[in-house]
């Protein structure tokens, strides 16, 4: 009985390990623009950002045409940085260096339908946590 309470908890681990990595493989995008804004609140201590300082933060140019629209507001208990994708969004030729996978490992995703015109949204714990990521969303379809 035991064998088969650990095996079915062993399954049930690995089966959802696949499913962040889906996400964000497919949205390194939203990863870098993360780290990139990430590395502003802590430089700035939680000054106000735009979409312009983060692309020139970008020295290799791998989201310059991903992104439209940011805009940062500050919530109970936590920062919200909400984004608006580009019609011209490319998602191919995006690559992570291991520094950066490192960072974004433990970074936690979640879909679920967003009430804004905005297509995604990545929450920062506050200053005296470090502007940790908290969690980013992605705006799923309303079915």
């Amino acid at each position: 009985m035991r064998i088969l309470v650990t095996l079915a908890i062993f399954i049930g681990g690995c089966a959802s390990v696949p499913l962040k990595s889906t996400v964000s493989q497919i949205n390194r995008d939203v990863l870098i623009l993360s780290i990139l804004i990430q590395d502003h609140l802590r430089q700035t201590e939680g000054r106000d950002i735009t979409l312009t300082e983060l692309l020139q933060a970008d020295t290799l140019d791998r989201i310059s045409k991903s992104f439209d629209k940011m805009e940062l507001k500050s919530r109970g208990g936590y920062i919200s940085v909400y984004y608006k994708f580009s019609a011209s969004r490319d998602l191919k030729g995006i690559e992570l260096s291991d520094k950066e996978k490192e960072r974004t490992n433990s970074f936690r995703w979640t879909e679920k339908v967003l009430k804004n015109q905005y297509d995604g949204e990545i929450q920062f714990d506050y200053g005296e946590r470090f502007y940790r990521v908290r969690k980013i969303i992605i705006n799923r379809p309303a079915t």
